[in-house]
């Protein structure tokens, strides 16, 4: 019983037909219905989802309108920016043009500027160079013509150009070969001058020359020896004895010494001497004493010419000197001619042997100066 299946029983042909139809038309106007209704929901999502387009379209191209005037706005003023930017550009370009000019200008004053700075130096420097090579030539003084040298090298120093560094190697060659000249030895000459100045006072002058004084001889009066007592007898003289009678007549030689005496003073009243040099000039002892001041004044110049190795100087003034006291003093007596042979020799000392020259050095600042012209 259980075993059986029930199956229901069979449906005619044309009530089978007639039962399908109907289901497929519901089923296919329920599908028809439910397209519908999925177009339908379908266009209203598209109508909602178009008008929210819409609106977002409008409000961008809103926006989009709004964006583009202000960029409109912006390129306006953009252009507007652009041509005041042109503007200053062009007074810009102007004051830069003005400023090359100007900086051209400036450059060509101060290449002016520096090419008269050195050729102002370079002439600075060539005075220096020639006022040591007239110290050297003219007073042959080595210390002031070392001293103009290295003015200029302080010169050149400041300059610090590479191109003088050869100007700079000869004046220091210029300098070396100065300070390496042998001098003479300044104190024992200055001393000497300072003793010879304090005896001026007592050297005697030509005119006080008096001839050399010749020793009177003697004069003996020749006596008879008196006769002693007792020597005599019988009133005769005793041998030798002179009698009283002839004791007061005068002597012979006594004669002849007073005629000796007499000659001899009158001899005294001329004199014959020998005269190598002209009579010496008569001086008033105010005169005098100027010219032994004008001697002290000569001295006391040359040895202040020493002092400033001036040797042109120096021995000019040695030289008047041994001529005032040739001229004025005594030659013959000692202190005199102790005095000249001191003052010839120290005449013939130098202060400066063998003085270099500087003509390259002149050549060469010649050279620089016709250099910086071209």
């Amino acid at each position: 019983m259980e075993n059986q299946v029930l199956t229901p029983p069979p449906v005619p042909a044309d009530e089978q037909k007639h039962r399908t139809g109907p289901r497929w038309n519901r089923i296919f106007t329920s599908a028809a219905i439910a397209v519908l209704a999925v177009l339908a929901w379908q266009g209203h999502v598209t109508r909602v989802e178009m008008r929210d387009i819409q609106a977002d379209l409008a409000r961008r191209l809103a926006d989009g309108d709004k964006t583009a005037q202000e960029a409109s706005t912006l390129a306006r003023q953009g252009l507007e920016s652009i041509d005041a930017l042109k503007a200053k550009m062009g007074g810009l370009e102007a004051k830069q043009e003005e400023a090359q000019s100007q900086y051209a200008a400036l450059e060509t004053l101060y290449a002016e500027f520096s090419r008269a700075r050195d050729e102002r130096a370079l002439n600075e420097i060539e005075q220096a160079v020639s006022i040591a090579a007239q110290q050297l030539q003219l007073a042959g003084n080595v210390p002031a013509a070392l001293a103009a040298l290295q003015s200029a090298d302080s010169r050149l120093a400041l300059l610090d150009q590479a191109r003088f560094l050869s100007l700079r190697k000869l004046i220091a060659a210029d300098m070396e070969r100065l300070k390496s000249l042998p001098m003479s030895d300044v104190s024992s000459i200055a001393l000497q001058l300072e003793t010879i100045m304090g005896r001026i006072d007592t050297l005697p002058l030509g005119f006080e020359h008096s001839p050399p004084v010749t020793a009177k001889p003697a004069v003996k009066l020749v006596t008879k020896p008196q006769p002693k007592a007792g020597a005599t007898k019988g009133g005769k003289a005793a041998p030798g004895e002179v009698p009283a009678d002839a004791a007061s007549v005068p002597s012979p030689s006594l004669a002849v010494a007073l005629a000796q005496d007499l000659w001899r003073e009158f001899r005294q009243l001329i004199r014959v001497e020998r005269l190598d040099r002209p009579d010496p000039a008569l001086l008033a002892p105010g005169q005098a004493a100027y010219l032994r001041e004008n001697l002290r004044l000569r001295l006391l110049s040359a040895r202040m010419a020493l002092m400033q190795r001036e040797g042109k100087l120096f021995a000019e003034d040695v030289h008047q000197t041994r001529t005032l006291l040739q001229r004025y003093f005594d030659t013959q007596s000692r202190p005199v001619a102790d005095t000249l042979d001191e003052l010839a020799q120290i005449e013939r000392a130098r202060l400066t042997m063998n003085l270099p020259g500087l003509e390259e050095t002149q050549a060469a600042l010649r050279a620089f100066k016709l250099g910086g012209k071209r």
